[in-house]
């Protein structure tokens, strides 16, 4: 077996029910070697609020160390809120063929330019170290604790390393309801305010097992989401 890649993900109580019953079931542990770190802190998670901002400056300091103690290799980091669809190492490292490639990323939209910051991988070394060392200091002092938006400003500076999005295999809710049938992550982002865990919980398992559905179940997915998104058009509040 070749050498697994290690993938990281910050772990809180109010999380930990996607974690076990989604992420690491999910996860193919012969392609990657998991680093789950606990942060016990109380909070349900919201978006931006308190805990949530202490959980992201924990976040960035560990993968500050994780750089450092992964020196010359491509590691990964993830947010608890995913479920996979056989990824295997292999796939992950396909873009880092490149070999000036630092940063690969996953889109925060289908279309546009921003990169979601609960999934991408990088090559541990010197400059990446820089590259969150200067997130660290930017989500403190400009971004107001989004972590997210620090790392889409600084990829766009004149001195940021090299960097790809992922392609669209690496679906997130935010990518919007067509899922693609080659998807090989699900990562539950796009929720309306409040309660955010209990949402989180209901896309993963409508998605639960989607690398073994049939063709038909695939489009009948496709037109209950259209229809979903249709009724949210019309102001209903619906997932």
């Amino acid at each position: 077996m070749s050498e697994r890649i290690p993938i990281y993900a910050v772990i809180t109580p109010s999380h930990r029910v996607l974690y076990d019953r989604f992420f690491l079931p999910s996860l193919d542990q012969e392609s990657f070697e998991l680093f789950a770190i606990d942060l016990e802190q109380e909070g349900k998670g919201e978006f931006l609020a308190d805990d949530f901002k202490r959980c992201i400056i924990f976040k960035i300091e560990q993968i500050i160390a994780s750089i450092k103690r992964h020196h010359g290799k491509i590691i990964l980091w993830s947010d608890v809120d995913i479920q996979f669809f056989g990824l295997t190492a292999e796939r992950l490292l396909q873009p880092f063929a490149d070999k000036e490639l630092q940063f690969a990323i996953q889109r925060l939209l289908a279309v546009g330019d921003e990169g979601c910051g609960g999934f991408y991988a990088l090559r541990c070394n010197e400059q990446m170290l820089a590259f969150f060392e200067s997130v660290l200091h930017t989500t403190v002092h400009e971004t107001r604790g989004n972590e997210q938006d620090a790392i889409n400003v600084l990829l766009r500076r004149p001195l940021a390393p090299k960097w790809a999005f992922l392609g669209p295999e690496y679906y997130a809710r935010t990518h919007g309801v067509w899922l693609p049938s080659d998807a090989v992550i699900h990562h539950a982002t796009c929720i309306v305010a409040g309660d955010a865990v209990k949402q989180k919980v209901k896309l993963l398992e409508d998605l639960s097992g989607f690398d073994q559905w049939t063709v038909f179940r695939l489009g009948t997915f496709r037109i209950t989401s259209v229809f979903k998104a249709l009724l949210r058009r019309l102001g209903l509040r619906i997932l």
